[in-house]
């Protein structure tokens, strides 16, 4: 019996490399942390399984550092054959890349470390995209053959050298190397757009978990540049439409976040490049910041902050309009609690078609109150692009009725771009996105020349009629209406998580620069017709990744420029970040060269 009880767990453990992974691709949490300032580490193959999800994603690899480190191990009894490879194009300002393994070789069974040399020669500053292919063969059958290609953006900077004239390296046990300098493979152009800095905020189990989403988000991160223009923060580069000759429009971003190759070198913008912007440079004229400043967001009502009524009780007295003079007809959009509706107000001897926004008679005094109180934060405010309510009646407490100035066929601005999407509708141009982001900051503008702070700037809360004329308005019943798009994250309070400034996430800090950072959002929204910012992470995970320079990916056939002033929008340090008037003066001068050259 005993003979036969051994004969069974020979056999099972002979078969046990057949039914478990047979490889662990990783970089560990030391790694991690020199890489990306996190304590954990980051699997890019668990026992076989690829995690798509964090190899999709260039990281940068500051100028201080030089050695990038991975480890592997071969789960079964022995090593893995493996072939690796690098591309990279040096321009001037990287040697060859030094791998302390070769070309082709074995993956120890024992868990150990290989490291990547990067040197850079200090000659200049460029932006290195280095693509390292490493395809390791499956032990049998029952296994699939592992292909990984790891994008590592190397950042040289002119005057820091970081050659070394020796390898110190340690080649590792289990590797029949030929060599130490590994294969050098020409490659092609090296496309430095927004880095994506996920993969490793994604890091321990999370990113593992949630490796087979589908999903293309990069990120961008500035820290490595805050230092080195800290005192430029206001001056802004013109970032030309690529492939076009520099003209008198175009956009801009300041240098704090978003910098510029040389003309002639044709690259999109990106947050690492620490020179080449000498007579690059433009200072933004401060009349164009100043006519829109004063012109456009003011021109529409003489009042002034200090006219206008601030006291809510007085607002409500100032709105106040009978029951009578109200009549709902066409419900348009209906929540849990909350109901909009077409409808018609009378006031005098005219009639107007109106929005209406009222509650169901399932609502609570709160929700009421809330309507009520977030519909009074714009009263007695008079402009284009801010939709702020022309009546109210309260006379039940449990119902209150707030009228707002209908224009034909207006909309919701996120159903609309969803309808879009979809293919109900016919979607807009670029140019006429990018014409109600403008319209979106030129509302927000006056808001805060009117020092009211929004403070849920989003394509939810704007509306939209058939000519493209947009207005910004109060969020009443966006947390009703738009259910999925707020989350709490135990404080039992709903907030729009995803649009939110990080200082707003983490600090409950809310200012005209975490409003700029929520209409960078809603930009993205515009270009991708109303998808969903940051839909793969956990919402109580957004602000750990904000914090760690996590941004939305560019949208696809989203301009450079477009996606340059969203990430402008999205800078770490709130003062680093455009006022709403510059940024509608940018957008203002991106749609003029897009109504030139399109």
């Amino acid at each position: 019996m005993a003979p036969r009880r051994l004969l069974i767990a020979w056999t099972i453990w002979l078969a046990l490399p057949l039914a478990t992974g047979h490889l662990n691709v990783l970089i560990s949490q030391a790694e991690v942390k020199k890489l990306l300032g996190l304590d954990a580490e980051l699997y890019y193959v668990r026992e076989g399984a690829v995690n798509t999800y964090a190899t999709g994603f260039i990281v940068p690899v500051p100028a201080h550092m030089t050695d990038l480190e991975f480890m592997w191990q071969a789960l079964g009894r022995k090593p893995l054959p493996y072939v690796m490879g690098i591309d990279y194009e040096s321009r001037g300002a990287m040697l060859p890349p030094q791998v302390n393994i070769s070309e082709r070789g074995y993956v120890p069974t024992t868990l150990q470390t290989f490291r990547v040399r990067l040197p850079c020669t200090g000659t200049r500053s460029a932006e290195i995209l280095v693509t390292m292919q490493l395809n390791i063969s499956a032990p049998d059958r029952a296994h699939k053959d592992v292909k990984l290609v790891f994008k590592r953006n190397k950042i040289c900077l002119k005057g820091l050298s970081t050659v070394v004239t020796h390898n110190e390296t340690a080649r590792l046990a289990g590797d029949a190397s030929r060599g130490s300098d590994g294969v050098l493979l020409a490659a092609g152009g090296c496309a430095a757009a927004a880095l994506a800095l996920l993969a490793g905020a994604a890091a321990a189990g999370t990113l593992y978990k949630r490796g087979n989403k589908a999903r293309h988000h990069d990120s961008i991160h500035t820290s490595y540049t805050t230092a080195a223009y800290g005192s430029h923060q206001n001056v802004l580069l013109r970032l030309d439409t690529l492939g076009r000759p520099p003209s008198s429009t175009g956009s801009y971003a300041t240098i704090a976040s978003l910098h510029k190759f040389p003309f002639g070198d044709r690259r999109s913008p990106s947050p690492y490049a620490t020179t080449h912007i000498g007579e690059h440079v433009y200072a933004k004229p401060e009349s164009r910041v100043s006519y829109y400043a004063a012109s456009n967001l003011t021109h529409v009502s003489q009042q002034t902050a200090k006219d206008r009524i601030t006291d809510p009780a007085e607002q409500l007295r100032y709105l106040t309009a009978p029951r009578s003079n109200i009549r709902l007809e066409i419900l348009i959009h209906e929540g849990t609690f909350g109901r909009v509706y077409k409808g018609v107000f009378k006031r005098g001897d005219t009639y107007e078609e109106v929005i209406v926004k009222t509650v169901s008679e399932a609502a609570s005094a709160m929700q009421a109150a809330l309507l009520v109180a977030e519909g009074l934060r714009l009263c007695g405010l008079v402009h284009t692009n801010v939709l702020a309510p022309m009546a109210a009646c309260a006379e039940e407490a449990r119902k209150p009725l707030l009228v707002y100035c209908c224009v034909s066929h207006s909309c919701n601005l996120k159903r609309f771009l969803i309808s879009c999407r979809l293919g109900q509708q016919t979607t807009p141009a670029t140019r006429e996105l990018v014409d109600l982001g403008a319209q979106a900051a030129c509302g927000l503008a006056y808001l805060h020349v009117q020092r009211v702070v929004h403070a849920d700037v989003a394509a939810r809360n704007c509306i939209v009629d058939e000519k493209l004329r947009l207005k910004v308005t109060d969020n009443g019943l966006s947390r009703d209406l738009f259910p999925d798009d707020y989350h709490c994250l135990g404080d039992n309070e709903n907030r729009p998580v995803k649009w939110m400034a990080p200082e707003s996430l983490l600090q409950n800090h809310y200012t005209t620069a975490s409003d700029v950072w929520s209409l960078g959002i809603t930009l993205w929204e515009l270009a991708t017709l109303a998808a969903s910012p940051l839909a793969e992470l956990d919402p109580a995970d957004v602000g750990a990744f904000l914090s760690g320079g996590y941004r939305p990916s560019q949208p696809h056939n989203c301009p450079d420029e477009l996606y340059g002033l969203m990430s402008w929008c999205w800078t770490t340090l709130a003062t680093a970040r455009p006022t709403a008037p510059q940024l509608l003066a940018a957008l203002h001068d991106f749609r003029q060269a897009l109504s030139t050259y399109i």
